[in-house]
């Protein structure tokens, strides 16, 4: 399998990643635990895989029997259980996105994810779902959002919303602690 850099950053990635949205759902047809581990040994172990997209969000659908989360702590379970040396695994994990992205909830969930998944860093911190406003966000439309047209009260009663900058300077100051080497 090749490999790339990811952007202009020092992370390489495997062409084909696994996928575990799905991962520890209570649902009738996802995955069992022993097949998600045998779907790791068999690409990451075995195939060059080295990209694993989870989020703190799954599994989805989450239930009574499968909590958010717990695609995460799957996932760190593998790397104890077999002794993944850390630095051959690219984690790619996200914030749930929306109006939960505040700097807060950028820090406080990010510690989430890195307890879940066993590890002291994460590769890739993404937002899942920006807030309409960032630039990521439009679809390519446009690089601004005119805040003022959107009907939800939401960002007026609770302070507005975090500003693009802020979201950077909490993604920056990550970086900076060694919790993230990139985001986006």
């Amino acid at each position: 399998i090749k490999h790339r850099r990811l952007g202009g950053s020092d992370i390489v990635v495997s062409e084909i990643g696994l996928g575990t949205q799905r991962w520890a759902s209570d649902d009738f047809n996802a995955p069992s635990e022993q097949d998600c581990f045998g779907y790791m040994d068999e690409a990451i172990l075995k195939g060059g895989v080295n990209l694993i997209d989870t989020a703190e969000q799954y599994p989805i659908p989450s239930g009574r029997n499968a909590q958010e989360g717990d695609t995460e702590k799957l996932i760190g379970k593998w790397m104890k259980d077999r002794k993944v040396k850390r630095e051959d695994v690219v984690i790619a994990t996200k914030i749930t996105g929306g109006r939960n992205i505040t700097p807060k909830n950028i820090k406080g969930n990010c510690e989430g994810s890195l307890r879940r998944l066993g590890t002291d860093y994460i590769d890739v911190y993404q937002l899942h779902w920006p807030q309409r406003y960032s630039p990521q966000a439009n679809w390519g439309q446009s690089l601004k959002y005119n805040l003022e047209s959107d009907d939800d009260q939401y960002w007026r009663r609770f302070g507005g919303p975090t500003s693009f900058e802020d979201i950077c300077l909490s993604m920056e100051e990550l970086v900076q602690a060694g919790k993230i080497k990139g985001w986006g």
